[in-house]
């Protein structure tokens, strides 16, 4: 310890005042036994908080941030800890490594120093940045500059987990296997050495039985013994079993074929709820990334058909609860005019009003019984619940003012509000999606929440919505044929949406991007092009200033009434974007162009919110 005066901040009233609050450990097991489990990893998972005697001790003899010394520029790193207990050695590697993809950073990592003439309790721990949204709950208001908004993670094997805290604690925080104790501190190496054997030949033990197996053409058990993953009791399929009966070297290949490539296919899976820890699907997931047997999928082709019924006929009816009316947040807004170019105004008006009566009166029909099948001007209310519709067909004006409770968030109610009425240049068409809440509710600024009402989505589907041309679910491919379409679409003043210009010589990162995808998502409310032709896209590049070296890789995005914004392909794939799902717990990161896709979605609709403050 550094022989200057103790730091006077370093004292148990200071660390007392660290609140660390449930949701930082319900949160971070959520994000990482989900993952676990869907990998299929045998484990068990604790959690904890430093203990205030264990963490002034530890910024004591640390001396954090002090000039002149090796912690001049640290922070503690570990107030909070999750330890993860593997049951098989080999496993400790894999997680580790996947760990890495799982947060916004990798893993910073220390193991142990292993050598021929000593064994020590196998050591791996990892420091990572907590998500953001988890470090901002954690109250520090004194050592802030002391304890970092970092946790650690320890990987294990479940032979080990023990002796840490004994060798820790005896090792080096005494002196228990000091000088005059050699022959107990070598009995202490041959017990650490025997776990290790043991590790080891439960891993070798288990391959030799999977051998055994595939010998003797039991499949399902090879499976079981060579992938070593938590599956559930289905026996294989026999369409399956039928393909390895025919073709033993077919078997071999799942039988030597690499367990982390599979673990690593189950752990990427961002699905709710994961890929069926089953053999078959083991089989399934290898084939896919391994052999990919034709035969094999045909196997799972009849498989998929068998359970197709089964996935049928699964009506919801929606239950509604009463509540007070709070405060309102927008999460989506449009203003457009419904195109007319192929039905007339009257036909127009007529059928997108019925879209809207039709999306309230399904949404509605259980609270207010009395409303009729025809749309008419309608005023009723419950507690929780609001319809108020005007209805003038002559003069084709629609309003649409409805609130209904959140079936499954409490305290939450959604507000929708529509206008159709026609103006000297349309039918205007005005779209507002509301939701209202505790104000005191804890949001994140960098994750909106954002949400379109399904009849906006049928008007557009089925007569079209305009914001100066028609909005559509597609890439406009731009040509010297229509660039100037495109380029008046961009300067034109009364547009509402955003202009995405994708360039790419490089077609890779975009079939990675996917741009048809992109525009699915987003084509309704941002208007995607792409130039094909070089002359085009180097006079895009000039006009708007673009990088000359790199613009032919590239997406631009005007915002209406703001300056374009361009990023290129090397910014894209060096994206990294933490997907954050609050209501449902769930986190992962993603990476590259995909992360950039999410990335863009996710300003889009910011854009199209942003501005609204709560009332």
């Amino acid at each position: 310890m550094n022989e200057n005066k103790i730091n006077e901040l370093f004292c148990k009233e200071n660390v007392e005042k660290i609140v660390v609050p449930e949701i930082v450990k319900v949160d971070l097991l959520t994000i990482i036994e989900e993952k676990l489990k869907k990998a299929g990893f045998y484990y068990r998972i604790a959690y904890r908080v430093k203990a205030v005697d264990s963490m002034v001790d530890k910024l004591i003899y640390k001396d954090y941030r002090r000039p002149g010394t090796e912690n001049e520029d640290k922070k503690m790193q570990d107030l909070i800890g999750i330890r993860i207990m593997l049951y098989f050695t080999d496993d400790v590697d894999i997680c580790r490594n996947l760990l890495d993809t799982l947060f916004v950073e990798p893993g910073e990592w220390v193991t142990t120093e292993n050598n021929e003439y000593e064994f020590k309790a196998m050591k791996v721990n990892g420091i990572f940045k907590l998500p953001s949204y988890l470090s901002k709950a954690i109250m520090n208001p004194v050592l802030a500059d002391y304890v970092d908004d970092t946790f650690e993670v320890q990987v294990r094997t479940n032979s080990f987990e023990g002796w840490h805290e004994i060798e820790h604690d005896l090792r080096y925080k005494g002196s228990a296997f000091g000088i005059g104790n050699e022959a107990l501190a070598r009995k202490m190496n041959s017990i650490l050495a025997t776990l290790e054997l043991c590790d080891d030949s439960i891993v070798k033990l288990l391959e030799d039985l999977g051998h055994q197996h595939y010998k003797d053409k039991k499949w399902g058990d090879m499976v079981r013994c060579h992938y070593r993953l938590k599956l559930d009791n289905e026996q294989m399929h026999p369409e399956i079993r039928k393909v390895l009966d025919a073709d033993i070297n077919l078997a071999k290949v799942f039988f030597k074929f690499d367990r982390e490539l599979a673990i690593r296919e189950l752990w990427k899976d961002t699905s709710d709820k994961g890929i069926g820890l089953t053999v078959n699907n083991i089989i399934r997931v290898v084939n896919q990334i391994g052999p990919q047997d034709e035969r094999l999928k045909e196997a799972f082709a009849k498989i998929d058909k068998e359970y197709t019924n089964d996935r049928e006929g699964n009506g919801r009816r929606r239950k509604f609860e009463p509540f007070k009316l709070l405060g309102e947040y927008k999460v989506f807004q449009a203003d457009t005019y419904i195109e007319t170019s192929n039905l007339s105004v009257q036909e127009a008006f007529r059928k997108a009003a019925g879209y809207i009566y039709s999306w309230v009166r399904s949404r509605f029909i259980e609270v207010f019984p009395t409303m009729g099948e025809e749309i008419t001007p309608y005023f009723a209310s419950q507690p929780g619940y609001m319809v108020e519709l005007h209805y003038d067909e002559e003069k084709c004006y629609f309003l649409e003012t409805t609130s209904h409770v959140d079936s499954k968030i409490a305290s939450r109610i959604w507000i929708s509000n529509a206008v159709i009425k026609l103006d000297e240049h349309g039918l205007k068409f005005t779209v507002s999606n509301a939701y209202a809440e505790p104000k005191e509710r804890y949001r994140d600024p960098e994750n909106i929440l954002f949400s379109r009402p399904n009849f906006y989505g049928e008007i557009a589907d089925n007569i079209g919505v305009v914001d100066v041309v028609r909005m559509r679910e597609e890439v406009k491919h731009i040509t010297h044929a229509n660039i100037s379409e495109m380029n008046e679409l961009i300067h034109h003043k009364d547009r509402a949406f955003p202009v995405i210009v994708f360039m790419a010589e490089d077609t890779e990162w975009t079939d990675h991007f996917d741009v048809n995808y992109f525009a699915y998502l987003v084509g309704y409310y941002a208007h995607i092009h792409m130039i094909d032709t070089p002359e085009e896209k180097k006079r895009f590049a000039l006009e708007n200033h673009l990088d000359m070296e790199q613009y032919k890789d590239s997406i631009t995005v005007f915002y209406p009434g703001n300056e374009p914004m361009t990023s290129y392909k090397s910014d894209i794939l060096d994206t990294t974007f933490e997907v954050i799902k609050l209501e449902q717990k769930k986190y992962w990161n993603e990476n590259g162009c995909r992360a950039y896709r999410r990335q863009l979605i996710s300003q889009i609709r910011e854009n199209n919110v942003e501005g609204c403050a709560c009332h």
